[in-house]
């Protein structure tokens, strides 16, 4: 399995990832999924500014993770948000999770980066990501229009 930088003929098996991801870990029947938005999002995170990697398997994108950078809100400096994550081969994520890292490791504007785990995932899964650095404990909550 290889880790590199996504291409625009990723973009198809990347959305197909997302679609995945969306559906399989922690599906919101509320809100319907857009393939052109996810398309429209992934062609900006190949923009030298952001980050889109793929993990690769004999030919195959089996993995990526997408990371979008803005402009920090409250503080000087970037933010970056990491949209995607998610690989259905074994040990695919647990390498795009590591090139995350160290691609945000190796970026000094970057001053805060923001990763949603699931609560679905166990303790295991939290422990590796604060191993890599997203160690700041937070509690997020999430407005979903039409959620009862």
């Amino acid at each position: 399995m290889i880790i590199r930088k996504a291409k625009p003929q990723d973009i198809p098996a990347i959305v197909a990832l997302a679609v995945e991801s969306v559906t399989a870990i922690a599906p919101i029947p509320e809100l319907k999924i857009d393939r052109e938005a996810m398309r429209d999002t992934v062609d900006l995170c190949l923009q030298p500014a952001h980050l889109c990697l793929v993990a690769e398997q004999g030919g195959v994108v089996v993995g990526a993770v997408v990371a979008q950078v803005t402009r920090g809100f409250w503080f000087r400096g970037l933010q970056c948000s990491v949209l995607l994550h998610y690989s259905r081969a074994p040990g695919g994520w647990v390498r795009l999770m590591r090139s995350l890292a160290q691609w945000v490791q190796g970026r000094s504007g970057i001053k805060m980066a923001i990763i949603e785990i699931e609560d679905c995932h166990g303790p295991k899964v939290l422990r590796f990501v604060e191993r890599l650095g997203f160690d700041r404990p937070s509690s997020n909550r999430t407005f979903i229009r039409g959620a009862s």
